[in-house]
């Protein structure tokens, strides 16, 4: 069935809004210059992610205000990843496709899981905002593993190709207009 989404009278699918998103970006993630931009600290074995935008996979979360989260006090080798599981389901008061987490690993820093929820609609994609270990003592070795999305770069690059190309047209056009596009040009010919 042929389905429109960004016809009259139809809805532009969420699926398809992220699809949109993530190819745009190149299928990179990373915080948006807002707020405070997801700033990671800590107290004691609590962290603390303050205010601020980020893109997974060409979805939009935002931290409105700030949000603890308790490490706990086992040894461990942990990272407070923002989780998307597009398993669970929504409803219209709720929000349950998204959240924050601590991996754990008790013998190294554990590997995230990062399935392909824009192709197929499902899954896990977790996206890293610090590393750290926790212990009875707190946190320690605190590392900052955030990545940023820079809008003005993207749109720059985007400038600097098209003038590229429309620099090349110009040029293709010219040549037609002098007839300098139709001269045989000089073969080298190798022996």
């Amino acid at each position: 069935m042929l389905k429109g989404h960004v016809f009259k009278s139809q809805l532009f699918g969420n699926q398809i809004f992220a699809l949109f998103i993530d190819t745009f970006l190149s299928q990179a993630n990373g915080i948006v210059n807002h707020k405070n931009k997801m700033e990671v600290t800590r107290n004691g074995n609590t962290l603390i992610v303050n205010s601020g935008c980020v893109c997974v996979r060409g979805r939009f979360l935002e931290e409105d205000t700030t949000t603890e989260v308790q490490a706990g006090t086992d040894a461990a080798y942990c990272k407070l990843v923002v989780e998307i599981d597009l398993d669970k389901q929504n409803t219209q008061t709720e929000f349950n496709q998204a959240t924050y987490k601590i991996v754990k690993s008790t013998t190294s820093y554990p590997q995230l899981t990062q399935t392909d929820i824009v192709a197929n609609d499902k899954g896990i994609y977790q996206y890293e905002l610090v590393q750290f270990r926790t212990s009875a003592s707190g946190i320690t070795d605190f590392v900052d593993k955030r990545t940023y999305l820079d809008f003005n770069s993207i749109y720059s690059q985007i400038k600097e190709e098209y003038r590229a190309i429309l620099t090349l047209l110009q040029q293709e056009l010219e040549d037609v207009e002098n007839g300098s596009a139709f001269l045989l040009k000089k073969r080298r010919w190798k022996n």
